[in-house]
C-alpha cells in the first residue's frame, strides 16, 4: 500500500503506506519525535502514582495506531498521558530512542517553609526535597526548554490545572536527560540549578551505647 487509498481498520478511515515499515511514532503533545514501536511492539506506560502497564501497540497509518486495544491518533494518546501525568517509553528500546522524563515539584506546607515563593537567594542554604511533593511529571523532547515548560504550566489549560497551583517561584523542575539527573529551582527570573535539591538526606548518627 502507497498510503493513497483510504482502509477502513478498527473504525479508522486510515491510510497505511509500506513505506512507514509498520512503525508507529510517539510523540510528545506538540509533535515532538520520541520513538518509534514497530508493529506488534509494546510500551511500558507509567501513570502519575507510580502503576506501570505494557501496552501491545498495533500498526494502522502513520497518524493512528492502536495502543493496549484501544484506537489512538498519535496526539490524542500524547495529550491523553499529558493530562494524566504518564509518561511513556518503549518496551526495548534502541538507539535514537528520546526517554526523557521531567518532574515538577511544589512545597508541600508553605505555612512551614520559610523560602516558600522566594528567590532562591533566600533558599538555597535552606533547601531540601523533604519540603516538597511531586506534583506533575511528563515526558521531554530534547528540543522542549525550561521556559517552554514555564509557559506551559502556567496556561490556563496547564497539565494538573486542577489540583496544583501554577509553576511558580520556589517549585522545583527536575529534569532527566539520558538518564542524568539535574533540579532547577524557579527564580523570580529565569531558574537557576539546585545541586542541594537531589543530595540523599544526611541521617544523625546514633551515639554508641556506654558501658556500664
Amino acid at each position: 500500500m502507497n498510503g493513497d487509498i483510504p482502509v477502513n481498520i478498527a473504525g479508522v478511515l486510515a491510510f497505511p503506506n509500506d513505506a512507514d515499515g509498520g512503525m508507529i511514532r510517539f510523540i510528545d503533545s506538540d509533535y515532538n519525535i520520541l520513538f518509534h514501536v514497530p508493529d506488534g511492539g509494546n510500551i511500558i506506560l507509567t501513570a502519575f502514582d507510580d502503576g506501570r502497564r505494557v501496552l501491545p501497540c498495533r500498526y494502522i497509518d502513520a497518524s493512528h495506531a492502536q495502543i493496549g486495544g484501544e484506537t489512538f491518533h498519535i496526539c490524542q494518546f500524547a495529550e491523553i498521558q499529558e493530562r494524566a501525568g504518564a509518561v511513556y517509553v518503549p518496551e526495548h528500546p534502541q538507539p535514537g530512542d528520546v526517554l526523557d522524563t521531567y518532574t515538577i515539584y511544589q512545597i508541600k506546607d508553605i505555612r512551614a517553609v520559610p523560602y516558600a515563593f522566594r528567590a532562591y537567594e533566600e533558599a538555597k542554604g535552606k533547601l531540601k526535597m523533604a519540603h516538597y511533593a511531586r506534583a506533575y511529571r511528563g515526558v521531554l523532547a530534547p528540543s522542549v526548554t525550561l521556559d517552554e515548560l514555564y509557559e506551559k504550566h502556567n496556561r490556563d489549560s496547564r497539565p494538573f490545572g486542577h489540583r496544583i497551583h501554577s509553576m511558580s517561584m520556589s517549585d522545583v523542575v527536575v529534569v532527566n536527560r539520558s538518564g542524568e539527573e539535574k533540579a532547577f529551582y524557579v527564580d523570580s527570573i529565569g531558574f537557576q540549578e539546585a545541586k542541594r535539591f537531589l543530595d540523599p538526606p544526611i541521617r544523625k548518627k546514633k551515639r554508641p551505647a556506654q558501658e556500664r
